[in-house]
């Protein structure tokens, strides 16, 4: 691969695509066309500063065609696999039945296998995620993650259930409230006399993306927060109904969560993970790349809420489990559905940010719309994920309108022509992630040539998808993971 990289000049490698001379026409047709400088300032291309061949659309209108009519709201229950004991575990000969994630033990050594298949050598260790030093990691990853408050930990000497005494003061499990954390250090200008935060839509949605990305976050997208969009916050979170009120203040109660009506926007953020990490997660569950986003960006949307109370504004947390991710991630820009369903590609990082988060909020936001670079089109002749799949799980062929397999987990039916993961029998296992075309890193011209082709024309996505399994750009072996020359903070390359 370094002989690939090195010795092929970027004319030949035009040449082999047949764009040399009329390549640029094609090309430039990817390149946004304002017509007037309102249109300059209204357009959401330089939030994000995405590559020059991602285009915009109008909004509700991505790449994968929509039936707005048959959409409605989802309490927010999705069926999963039933969780076995221990014993169930044990009894199979599985190792390591607490590190388990929603796999039946059946599933758990048809995942030995295929690991050991893929990565000569490997082996499931003692907890079914491989060398000591991995199970480590993934160990060390989860602590807080998804923001739940820690159970038995030492303190002081004690063993102390930490969950267990902020439920019985009358809290939650987790410390992404509704409401933000509303900290007595967090001060709003409004309670001392002094005039909130007044900025344009662009100006706060920047504003946003500066405290997002200090906090550790990467790209961000807003959406008016209309009819069509609230299909997709869940009418029920926890057991409670989430409802659109006209009142002044959010508010929680015992039976509903409330929604101001003035609150019309909803912000999205996305978390990137280690791409180096993604590539070799195995074993019989996703790994400390993916634990570690978990664990670390619960914290970040409370740092938020509270960045956004300090501006004088109010935004509210729906949780992981609030709403449809990826819809939201589509419609707002910050990527497009494609095969595997539930992770958004993105056109800078492929699937290797750790899904897209969302709060509601009153702070007026410039809607960002949603973009196109040819992920959805070059989903329908790649397959790489779904040929992967050691369960056959990823919807293979065409996009659809309904996927038969998925609908027991609830998943709507009509609604958009794309591909539904059935994810009611998915044991969340670490090897579709790390196997997206879109992941491979812009290290060198072929990438971005390859890409912005493949934003304009799907005539060549057949050979792409053949050069980059040729090329082996996709799964690699983890034990590499120790050896790397790898320096980043987060094991995250922020130069791109």
């Amino acid at each position: 691969m370094t002989s690939f990289h090195s010795t092929l000049s970027r004319r030949d490698f035009m040449k082999s695509l047949g764009v040399v001379g009329a390549g640029l026409g094609t090309i430039s047709a990817a390149a946004p066309v304002f017509h007037d400088l309102d249109e300059v300032t209204s357009s959401a291309i330089g939030i994000n500063k995405n590559p020059w061949w991602v285009k915009e659309r109008d909004f509700k209108n991505p790449t994968v065609p929509m039936d707005w009519p048959k959409i409605t709201r989802n309490i927010g229950t999705f069926k999963t696999l039933p969780r076995p004991t221990v014993a169930d575990f044990e009894n199979a000969g599985v190792v390591g039945g607490t590190s388990t994630d929603l796999e039946t033990p059946e599933m758990a050594l048809t995942l030995y296998d295929a690991m050991a298949k893929e990565f000569p050598g490997w082996t499931p260790g003692y907890a079914g995620m491989g060398d000591v030093r991995t199970t480590s990691l993934c160990n060390a990853s989860k602590f807080m993650m998804m923001g739940v408050w820690p159970g038995n930990m030492e303190m002081g000497g004690k063993r102390v259930n930490v969950q267990a005494a902020i439920m019985a003061a009358g809290g939650s499990p987790t410390f992404t409230p509704w409401l933000g954390p509303q900290l007595d250090t967090t001060t709003r200008p409004q309670d001392f006399g002094a005039p909130v935060w007044q900025g344009t839509p662009e100006e706060n949605l920047k504003t946003c993306r500066t405290a997002i990305r200090f906090f550790g976050g990467s790209d961000v997208a807003a959406l008016e927060l209309d009819d069509d969009i609230l299909k997709f916050i869940h009418s029920q979170i926890g057991g409670k109904d989430v409802v659109v009120e006209d009142v002044d203040e959010a508010y929680e109660t015992a039976t509903k969560m409330v929604i101001p009506r003035k609150c019309k926007w909803v912000l999205m953020w996305s978390a990137r993970q280690s791409l180096e990490g993604t590539r070799r997660q195995a074993g019989i569950t996703e790994n400390f790349a993916v634990w570690y986003s978990y664990s670390r960006f619960p914290k970040l949307g409370a740092q938020l809420q509270e960045f956004i109370r300090g501006l004088g504004y109010q935004s509210l947390n729906p949780g992981m489990k609030g709403y449809l991710t990826t819809p939201l991630a589509v419609f707002s820009g910050m990527g497009e559905h494609g095969r595997m369903s539930s992770p958004t590609i993105t056109p800078k990082y492929g699937v290797t940010n750790r899904a897209m988060w969302a709060l509601i909020t009153d702070l007026p936001l410039l809607p960002t719309p949603p973009i196109d670079f040819g992920a959805y089109k070059f989903c329908k002749t790649c397959g790489i994920c779904a040929d992967a799949c050691p369960f056959g799980l990823i919807q293979q062929g065409d996009p659809t309108w309904e996927n038969p397999a998925s609908a027991k987990s609830g998943i709507q039916q009509g609604t958009f022509e794309g591909w539904r993961t059935n994810t009611a029998d998915c044991p969340h296992c670490p090897t579709c992630q790390g196997t997206c075309p879109f992941n491979s890193k812009p290290d060198s011209f072929i990438h971005a040539v390859v890409k912005g082709t493949v934003a304009n024309t799907p005539l060549l996505n057949s050979f792409f998808t053949n050069m980059e399994k040729a090329m082996d750009y996709g799964r690699k072996d983890p034990e590499e993971f120790w050896n790397l020359d790898n320096d980043f903070t987060y094991g995250i390359d922020t130069s791109y």
